[in-house]
């Protein structure tokens, strides 16, 4: 088999009212159905998903396209992971060779057998919470403020401190030694293999897919080490991943909040902010910081306020504008975290501390300040050396002007002087050919949709008929031809869908399926202002007869209009077609 026949073996299995509707709220719409839009803000659904063929379209954004392109958006997927994920609610096995992340057909097999082995894990740990004997965790999360809804949208469990009650449970359900060795539940220093998680609160790490692929187990009471973490295995990678990832993703309102801990996070979202994710008990990585850029444009950071959660912020800063995202700084004085401020103010006293956060750079010029004594003036000098330097590396001049006006006020700096550093260092940078704005030029990630010149409504109805009444393809072949269209986007797709018909038939998904994601959208357009709903035959007959014609007469009098006064022969011969095409009163026969 292969790509492109499993690649469509996969869609022909996955409904997409059933994909969208796991993440959407549909509502019927006539033989549609219609929501709100998860790729912009909206009150009023413009958000359409067309069964009949397998596509969605937004009339506000402009966003559409096939069942692959709304899991890749929607979950920031690439192509392969969303048909992994496809197949695998469809019950069909990936073949090995489509796997770009495997090594060889066992690596394949393995992290199959992974991701079943973490999603058993799950459930053992999860029931376990609610038992008799994991009674001492459920009391910690209940104490700590957690109810039960979020215990259970988390996933949260308890490992029991049995020495093999995992191994057990998994060896009856028929994974082999190997298997279990592979996947890091387990410790082998005694020789027989033990659980690796034993009397501990168990936080279940999720992909963007709500897979579990890792654990974060923490100890009951005060022993040491309070936290525990799965070590990195074929189907986890610290780097790679965020703590509730799985429910941020689908926050979609342009802001991430980054937090350190597991609580933290659940804390959080049990106010109301899904957005709120955490690294995996390291310090951010680059690819963490891509991924929230992905979801987002904009960070608020939210660490410990101790000495340890400044550094940590310090070190993130520089990190999350690489990635090109705003970074705002949360302060939570007098208290320890976000789980701690949220217990003692509420969602209200949360909300006033995100309306006060501070641009990131006034943070970084606060915590550099305190690296010098400000009240000896060649230790001040080195300190408004250094403002300048930073503020110099802002490419735009509106935010250097911004911060050398607030930071001129707030720590005594001569203006004047502030402003007349910062375009020396410019020029000096310009003059030695250096980058001297370095940091990146930040842009929304908004979706906007194509520009380009609006497709002719003549053509978008012919191509629309060929699909929606395929009985009649050969009646409106007899007259137009793929050359007929407009150069570009729309006569691509109709060479797709004349070679399609003439296969056997084509849907308006399949034919999504041939252009890039970046043209998905532009596709869906055409497709979406459609005339399905005549269902009278002598007049969509008439509609049909009626676009094909008027789509040939305006062709002709465009070529008209540009053929050139010396080439009499080409302008008789257009001449004679515009007359032939005024005396056709219907493109089929016997009329309507």
């Amino acid at each position: 088999m292969d790509f492109t026949e499993f690649k469509e073996r996969v869609r022909a299995a996955s409904d997409i009212t059933d994909v969208v509707g796991r993440y959407v709220d549909l509502k019927p719409s006539g033989s549609n159905f219609k929501g709100l839009c998860p790729f912009h803000n909206e009150k009023t659904p413009s958000f359409h998903v067309m069964p009949d063929n397998q596509f969605f379209y937004c009339f506000g954004c402009h966003k559409g396209g096939d069942v692959f392109t709304f899991l890749c958006d929607y979950n920031n997927m690439d192509f392969n992971e969303a048909l992994e994920e496809l197949a695998g609610y469809a019950g069909l096995e990936m073949p090995e060779k489509f796997d770009a992340s495997s090594g060889g057909e066992l690596k394949k097999g393995l992290k199959t057998k992974l991701l079943e082995m973490y999603k058993e894990a799950a459930e053992v740990y999860y029931g376990e919470l609610f038992s008799e004997r994991g009674k001492r965790a459920f009391e910690y999360l209940a104490d700590r403020g957690i109810s039960r809804n979020m215990m259970t949208a988390f996933g949260l469990g308890y490992a029991p401190d049995e020495g093999d009650h995992l191994y057990r449970h998994l060896k009856e359900k028929g994974f082999s030694d190997d298997e279990l060795k592979e996947s890091g539940l387990f410790s082998y220093k005694s020789g027989s293999p033990k659980d690796f998680f034993r009397d501990r609160v168990m936080y279940p790490i999720m992909n963007r897919a709500s897979r579990v692929i890792a654990f974060g187990g923490r100890v009951i009471g005060d022993g040491l080490p309070k936290y525990i973490n799965s070590p990195e295995t074929l189907i986890y990678s610290k780097k790679d991943n965020l703590f509730g990832l799985q429910r941020a993703i689908r926050a979609k309102n342009g802001r991430i909040m980054l937090v350190e801990g597991y609580m933290d996070v659940i804390a959080a979202q049990q106010a109301g902010y899904t957005e709120a994710v955490a690294s995996l008990g390291t310090a951010l990585t680059k690819e963490q910081a891509t991924l929230i850029s992905k979801m987002a444009d904009k960070v608020y950071l939210i660490y410990d306020a101790d000495g340890a959660g400044k550094k940590a912020m310090l070190k993130a800063i520089p990190i999350l504008k690489g990635a090109g995202l705003f970074v705002n700084v949360v302060s939570m004085q007098p208290f320890k975290d976000p789980d701690e401020l949220i217990k003692a103010e509420g969602r209200e006293g949360f909300e006033k501390r995100l309306a006060s956060a501070e641009n990131a750079f006034f943070f970084e010029t606060e915590e550099l300040s305190k690296d010098y004594n400000l009240d000896d003036p060649s230790e001040r000098a080195g300190f408004e050396e250094e403002v300048a330097k930073r503020i110099a590396d802002f490419p735009n001049k509106f935010e250097r002007e911004l911060f050398i006006n607030t930071l001129s006020e707030r720590y005594n700096i001569d203006k004047a002087l502030l402003k007349s550093e910062v375009s020396e260092i410019g020029l000096k940078g310009e003059r030695e050919g250096g980058a001297v704005y370095r940091v990146k030029d930040i842009r929304s990630r908004a979706y906007r949709p194509q520009e380009g010149k609006e497709t002719n409504a003549d053509e978008k109805n012919v191509l629309c008929s060929i699909l929606s009444s395929p009985e009649y393809f050969e009646d409106i072949s007899a007259f137009v031809s793929p050359e007929d269209f407009s150069d570009g986007i729309i006569r691509d797709a109709a060479a797709i869908a004349f070679e399609g018909m003439k296969s056997g038939g084509i849907t308006v998904a399949q034919i999504i399926g041939r252009f890039s994601d970046t043209d998905a959208s532009a596709i869906s357009s055409i497709f979406s202002d459609n005339m399905y709903s005549i269902s009278d035959e002598e007049e969509k007959k008439k509609f049909i007869s009626d676009s094909v014609l008027s789509m040939l007469k305006k062709k002709v009098n465009a070529k008209l209009a540009a053929c050139s006064e010396q080439d009499a022969q080409k302008y008789a011969e257009l001449n004679k077609r515009k007359k032939e095409l005024e005396g056709i009163e219907t493109i089929f026969e016997g009329g309507y």
